[in-house]
C-alpha cells in the first residue's frame, strides 16, 4: 500500500469527474428539484431532498467505476494494488460528497427551518457517506452505465416510498440518513441505531466493491510481476 499511489488515483479520479461537469450538474440539480417541488408539504421535502441527493454522489461513483474499468488492468500490471485504486477513488468521491452535502444542508436548513438542523446535516452526511461505496459497488457489477443508473434509481426510489419507521426501509442502504432526516423535522421519531447502521452499510458496500475489484484484477505473475515490481520501485523513488 502506498499513500502516493492512492493520491495519484484520487487526482486521476478528479480529472475524470472534471470531464463530466454537465452530467454532475444535472445529477445535482435533480434532487434539488425534488426538494423544491416538495417544499410546502411538511417534513417530506427534507427527507425527499436528502435521500434523493444519493443520485448525485452515487451516480458520480458509478460513472467513475465504469470509466476506470478498462484502465485498471494496466495500472495493476504497472504496480498499483486494486485496493489502492479503490481507496483513491473513495477519497476523492467522499470529498465530492462532502461538498454536495454541504450545499444541500444549507439549502434545506434555510428552506425548511427544521426543528433539529444538526440532525438534518447529519442525515445528509450519512447519505453522502454511503452513496460513494454504493456507487462503486454497483459500478463494479454493472456492465454499462444504463444498468448501473437503473439500479440506483430503483434503490433510491424504493427508499423514498417508505417511511423510516417501516421495517423494510431498514434493509436499504440509506435508511440511517433517512431516519436522521426524519428526526430533524419530527422529534417524535427516535434516532435509534441510525448512525451505526449507516456506517455498517457503508463498510459492507466498500467491502463488496473491494471484492469485486480484486476478482476483476488481472493476475500478475512471472515476467509481468518483475516488470510491475520495477515500475513500483520507480514510482516509490
Amino acid at each position: 500500500m502506498s499513500a502516493r499511489r492512492i493520491l495519484v488515483t484520487a487526482k486521476l479520479t478528479g480529472l475524470e469527474l472534471g470531464r463530466r461537469r454537465i452530467a454532475l450538474g444535472l445529477l445535482t440539480a435533480l434532487p434539488l428539484a425534488f426538494y423544491g417541488g416538495s417544499v410546502g408539504r411538511g417534513g417530506n421535502a427534507v427527507i425527499t431532498g436528502g435521500v434523493a441527493m444519493a443520485f448525485s454522489i452515487a451516480g458520480a461513483s458509478i460513472f467513475v467505476a465504469l470509466t476506470a474499468r478498462p484502465v485498471d488492468p494496466r495500472l495493476i500490471l504497472a504496480g498499483y494494488h486494486p485496493t489502492e485504486l479503490l481507496l483513491g477513488r473513495l477519497l476523492l468521491l467522499e470529498l465530492f460528497g462532502v461538498l454536495v452535502a454541504a450545499v444541500f444542508s444549507v439549502v434545506m436548513v434555510f428552506g425548511s427551518d427544521p426543528t433539529h438542523p444538526w440532525a438534518l446535516a447529519g442525515g445528509v452526511g450519512l447519505v453522502a457517506l454511503t452513496s460513494v461505496p454504493f456507487g462503486l459497488a454497483v459500478g463494479g457489477l454493472s456492465p454499462h452505465e444504463l444498468e448501473g443508473v437503473l439500479v440506483l434509481i430503483g434503490v433510491v426510489g424504493v427508499q423514498l416510498t417508505l417511511y423510516s419507521t417501516q421495517l423494510m426501509a431498514k434493509f436499504l442502504p440509506f435508511w440511517g440518513g433517512q431516519r436522521l432526516l426524519d428526526h430533524s423535522v419530527n422529534a417524535g421519531v427516535a434516532v435509534g441505531a441510525a448512525v451505526p447502521a449507516n456506517i455498517l452499510y457503508a463498510a459492507a458496500l466498500f467491502a463488496i466493491a473491494t471484492y469485486i475489484m480484486r476478482r476483476q484484477a488481472p493476475r500478475v505473475g512471472g515476467a509481468a510481476r518483475h516488470r510491475a515490481d520495477a515500475v513500483a520501485s520507480i514510482h516509490a523513488v
